[in-house]
């Protein structure tokens, strides 16, 4: 069948890579607060701006601007915001790394037979080149940024052009990523069987499965797809 990924806290740790990106940023910009403050600022001005140009409140490089302004000082122009930005991308993907589980688990797919794919909010160049230094971009048929197409996660555009892409209906495809909200129930109202990693424990009684901690476990929620006789094994409706 179709797997689809998410892309950051799902296959790639971003959070730790981040984090170090951050740190070697900090000293590039001589920065006098304590490098764990200057870690969290860094982050919370990330999700911030990030959310702002999902939202369609900003470009791409104007919310990277945005981020910095909002962490390194509101004076910064665009070259100097541009001179930092780029020292931080390039320490991001020189430390990017995937979570231990997530190699296995895209070994055991392919074994598997099963066809797999990303879908992923953000830049273009940016994922891809993160997916490439991370060693797996060719892992997958298709990867379907939302720059490309014109829509973000959740919309159910985004979903459906890369099913579409894969030759799949909807219902024929799981999607797995580390947010309830725009992943699992954004795939799940677009058609999919969408598959929420929670790494962090954060799951209640208020959320539906399927609920991953790991992507040792999505083997299992396969099979699971299968036998409740929405599809069989090919990946054909059963009615």
């Amino acid at each position: 069948m179709v797997v689809l990924f998410d892309i950051d806290e799902t296959l790639v740790d971003h959070r730790t890579t981040e984090r170090a990106a951050a740190a070697a940023l900090h000293g590039i910009a001589g920065v006098t607060r304590p490098v764990e403050d200057f870690a969290a600022a860094w982050s919370d001005a990330l999700e911030r701006n990030f959310e702002r140009y999902v939202a369609g409140e900003l470009s791409y490089d104007d919310q990277r601007r945005a981020r910095v302004r909002d962490v390194l000082g509101s004076e910064l122009d665009d070259e100097a915001a541009d001179r930092l930005l780029a020292h931080y991308r390039d320490a991001y993907l020189a430390g990017s790394t995937l979570f231990p589980d997530a190699l296995p688990c895209l070994d055991r797919l392919a074994r598997e037979g099963h066809r797999l794919g990303i879908i992923s909010n953000g830049h273009s160049e940016h994922q891809r080149s993160k997916l490439a230094r991370c060693g797996i971009a060719d892992r997958f048929e298709h990867i379907l940024i939302s720059e490309e197409c014109g829509h973000h996660k959740p919309a159910p555009e985004i979903f459906a052009q890369a099913c579409a892409r894969m030759g799949v209906p909807a219902h024929r495809a799981a999607y797995i990523g580390d947010r309830y909200d725009v992943d699992a129930e954004g795939s799940r109202r677009a058609g999919l069987r969408g598959v929420w990693l929670d790494r962090n424990a954060r799951a209640g009684a208020e959320h539906e499965p399927p609920i991953i901690s790991s992507l040792d476990e999505l083997d299992e929620v396969l099979l699971d797809l299968v036998d409740d006789g929405r599809i069989d094994a090919a990946g054909r409706r059963l009615l």
